[in-house]
């Protein structure tokens, strides 16, 4: 089970030369410095795309594709994208890293090669998702919906992408911050000139955004002795004793979000009946469980404004894992799991973009009160299935939790959607009912259906109609509606 987010993608393989990847791949640093003036189709350009072309190129965020030509109407490759990205929000990039954690990227590769350190940077960060969870399809190209997307999250911005179609809140949003690339729709391929004019426009959204690194905080560090620490270290201080240590900071515009209250799953025996896709071990896993929770970090402007910091954990620590155990994901997000009733003190080390690291604690309480469903929604109320021929008969089979487009939300707010509505069920006890089956009358007997515990639903014969009903172990119901076609 993955918590990030997988964004629609498209596989519409754009090839590129070998030299338009080697200008890619060059470092800004070595290369001569160059202007919109050095590249022979950008003659024609306006003088406002030039102005973000210059500033683009000389910050080296974008190369040519040749020396002399820059490939302002080619189109965009989520290889050059996940570059793009890391330069424009200033996530630290390891240059030296040569493997990459896809199997389709490879450094052999005279393609995609060069980008290695940049992909696995920008999924660090948790900009950016492979297609599948070992393939990133590096060399396809890029819609315009998609760089809404990524480049929307690099400010902070929640995306949803549950509408219809998924990236219609995307391109509200983009297109309300004068990011979307004008006069096109979500489906449309992004060129290098949207990408450069979106960009653009991200990056100043996000400089402008970025609040100061100061703070104070009280710690304990190398020196013996014993004081305070203020200004642009927070957190460093002379302490007592001669190893490094950490104390407690606070930056005036980064914070953790919300309370953490927890049910103890692992102390009262919930996780042992885990079951199917869901391991004992993944249960009880903080950075994979449904169990846990995110601890958010927000950072925002004096002025009130969200700042983009995808992917800043670089630790967590519980001061009493007996209590709450703690993890941290892969792409550098941390969780808290509840194991035990009591109460822990959770540290989390933050570090935004190459600005001074900065420990931010919270309070996290486990109680004893068992999870449970506190609301169910069906995104579906009105499902339409057919039928098909077997041996003479007709039936059909499908998931309710993925037909009902069900979500579950718990006593402690947690929400648990299809799959993991159903993987999660043994803590939920979640049933199907089936009432008012219909089927058509010159046909004769009514057919059945029944739905099992794990949510499969089984219907044969004559039916048009019924009803399906999920109904949570404490009473709560929602109904959706089901026709079948043969």
């Amino acid at each position: 089970m993955m918590k990030t987010l997988k964004l629609p993608l498209t596989h519409t393989a754009t090839a590129l030369s070998l030299l338009a990847s080697l200008m890619l791949v060059q470092p800004a640093a070595a290369a001569t410095a160059k202007t919109s003036a050095d590249f022979t189709d950008l003659g024609n350009v306006s003088a406002d795309l030039k102005a973000k072309l210059d500033a683009m190129i000389g910050g080296g965020i974008f190369d040519g594709v040749s020396s002399d030509t820059f490939g302002i109407q080619q189109k965009m490759t989520r290889a050059q994208f996940a570059k793009v990205a890391t330069k424009v929000f200033e996530i630290p990039v390891d240059l030296t890293v040569a493997a990459s954690s896809f199997t389709d990227v490879r450094a052999d590769d005279s393609a995609n090669g060069w980008a290695i350190p940049y992909i696995e940077a920008a999924k660090k960060a948790g900009l950016i998702d492979g297609m599948t969870d070992t393939t990133f399809a590096p060399g396809d190209s890029v819609t315009t919906a998609q760089l809404d997307t990524i480049l929307l999250k690099g400010l902070g911005k929640k995306v949803v992408t549950t509408g219809s179609p998924w990236y219609a809140d995307a391109v509200s949003q983009a297109t309300t911050l004068g990011i979307h690339p004008t006069g096109k729709g979500g489906d449309a391929q992004a060129t290098r000139e949207d990408l450069v004019v979106s960009a653009y426009g991200a990056q100043q959204a996000y400089q402008e955004a970025t609040p100061p690194s100061t703070g104070n905080g009280n710690g304990t560090g190398t020196n013996p002795g014993t004081g305070n620490s203020n200004g642009s270290n927070p957190g460093t201080g002379n302490g007592t004793g001669t190893n490094p240590g950490t104390g407690s900071s606070t930056s005036g515009n980064v914070s953790i979000v919300g309370s953490y209250t927890l049910a103890s799953v692992i102390d009262s025996g919930l996780t042992d009946n885990a079951s199917g896709a869901i391991s004992k071990a993944d249960a009880e896993n903080p950075a994979i469980s449904k169990f846990a929770k995110e601890i958010e970090i927000k950072a925002t402007t004096n002025g009130g404004d969200t700042v983009a910091i995808p992917g800043v954990v670089q630790s967590v620590f519980s001061s009493d894992p007996n209590v709450a155990k703690v993890g941290l994901s892969a792409d550098h997000h941390a969780y808290v799991l509840g194991n035990k009733p009591g109460t822990a003190d959770v540290s989390v080390m933050v570090q935004i973009g190459s600005g001074d690291a900065k420990q931010l604690h919270v309070t996290v309480t486990v109680t004893s009160d068992p999870v449970k469903a506190a609301a169910l929604k069906a995104g579906e109320t009105s499902i339409t299935k057919a039928m098909t021929p077997v041996d003479g008969n007709y039936t059909a089979s499908f998931d309710a939790y993925s037909a009902m487009d069900l979500t579950i939300t718990d006593n402690y707010g947690i929400k648990y959607e299809k799959t993991d509505a159903a993987n999660y069920n043994f803590a939920l006890g979640t049933l199907f009912i089936v009432n008012d089956i219909q089927g058509d009358a010159a046909l004769g007997a009514v057919g059945t259906v029944t739905a099992d515990e794990h949510g499969t639903v089984n219907v044969s014969g004559n039916v048009k109609y019924f009803e399906l009903t999920a109904v949570s172990a404490s009473g709560q119901k929602v109904t959706s509606y089901v026709t079948m076609t043969r």
